[in-house]
């Protein structure tokens, strides 16, 4: 029998591996200092591929069965009863499934940095993966619709088509679990806020938003207002987990402390508002409900951030001075458009979405950096 080369580890860093005393591990040398990591083994992986194909066949045979019965033998790309709507719900449903089975599993096991996440933040982060899904899928068919629009497919090639998505969705999902953390959300609610303000900008550059206000591209008169609205709303609850998730874990570094419960209800109220953006649009009938709740956006920021020093325990100068410099230049722009009547409606609202939202940012990035030390120990080898 080969020798076998034993690792002396700490119980506290075993729990932080996901390992056990017996368990293999591969330890890597690099430049800046050494890599520990417990490969998965390969009954795991190949229980999560049988769980992929299962899932996969199941949902294609009611994607079938459904046409079946409609007698449709042509189906298309986008639309009512289309691939895209197909892959929406049955799909991200799939997927869902997937993720839960996945993260109940590498739970129980104790064999993942799951376990760093707590079972009170199962559900939101549960709905933040199927909203995830839901709005990486929307935006890719209606890309896929604008290039390809009027594609159609026979029965055999459209369930072929939702098959291959099915089952790509599913598997990623799956290995997205293994990886959750607090910074992958915030990154999520980065890309997908971005991504669908240039998408609803790109798809409105002929009506020329730009001379109204931002907030026509979520109105009846703009093309794909529900891309515009449905990133709002999506962004918004995708925050909610966010903030959810954050401020259960850093209940084990701060006790009870009042004033970041009171920094999580201004969060919170700050994620509603910006979801009901979205619900309101600036449309003839809500027009005073759009702008009441679009305006409560910028006072909610600006009571955060002058209120971030109180509210927040040991603010570094550094973020505290940019977080005044950018409360600033929100007054400055307040000013310069309501009084001076210097900069237009477009500019103001882009102007001060770039600073509440880089701010916002740059907060959930300091919050992070507060669970570092519960995921970072140091030991001396002896």
């Amino acid at each position: 029998m080969a020798d076998k080369n034993f690792l002396p580890l700490p119980k506290e860093l075993q729990a932080q591996l996901g390992i056990r005393a017996g368990n293999n591990v591969e330890v890597m040398f690099t430049e800046t200092g050494i890599m520990i990591k417990s490969p998965q083994k390969p009954l795991n992986i190949k229980k999560r591929r049988w769980r992929t194909v299962i899932l996969t066949v199941l949902m294609t045979i009611i994607f079938l069965s459904y046409f079946l019965v409609r007698r449709i033998t042509y189906v298309s790309l986008t639309g009512g009863e289309s691939v895209a709507t197909a892959c929406l719900g049955l799909s991200t449903m799939s997927g869902l499934i997937s993720f839960t089975i996945s993260f109940i599993q590498l739970k129980r096991a104790k064999e993942s940095v799951v376990q760093a996440i707590s079972w009170r933040n199962f559900p939101t982060i549960v709905a933040a993966g199927a909203l995830i899904s839901f709005m990486v899928m929307a935006g890719l068919f209606w890309l896929i619709g604008n290039i390809f629009k009027g594609a159609k497919f026979d029965l055999v090639t459209s369930t072929a088509v939702f098959g291959v998505i099915t089952l790509i969705i599913t598997q990623m999902m799956a290995n997205v679990v293994p990886q959750l953390s607090s910074r992958l959300l915030t990154n999520t609610f980065i890309a997908i806020i971005v991504s669908g303000m240039v998408l609803a900008m790109l798809s409105n550059q002929n009506l020329y938003w730009w001379k109204r206000n931002l907030s026509f591209l979520g109105t009846i008169d703009a093309q794909n207002a529900w891309e515009f609205n449905l990133t709002l709303i999506f962004s918004g609850l995708i925050l909610i987990a966010l903030i959810d998730y954050l401020f259960v874990s850093l209940k084990r570094v701060f006790n009870r402390n009042r004033r970041l419960l009171v920094l999580r209800i201004l969060l919170t109220l700050l994620a509603l508002d910006l979801a009901f953006v979205g619900i309101f649009p600036n449309n003839l009938q809500l027009h005073l409900l759009h702008n009441r709740v679009a305006g409560s956006l910028v006072y909610l920021v600006l009571a955060l951030i002058l209120s971030i020093k109180w509210l927040l325990p040991n603010i570094s100068s550094d973020f505290l001075h940019l977080s005044w410099l950018i409360a600033g230049a929100l007054l400055l722009g307040e000013i310069l458009f309501q009084v001076v009547g210097y900069l237009s409606l477009t500019a103001f609202e882009i102007l001060a979405f770039l600073l509440a939202f880089s701010w916002l940012v740059m907060l959930f990035e300091r919050l992070n950096d507060y669970l570092e030390p519960t995921r970072i120990r140091h030991y001396v080898v002896k």
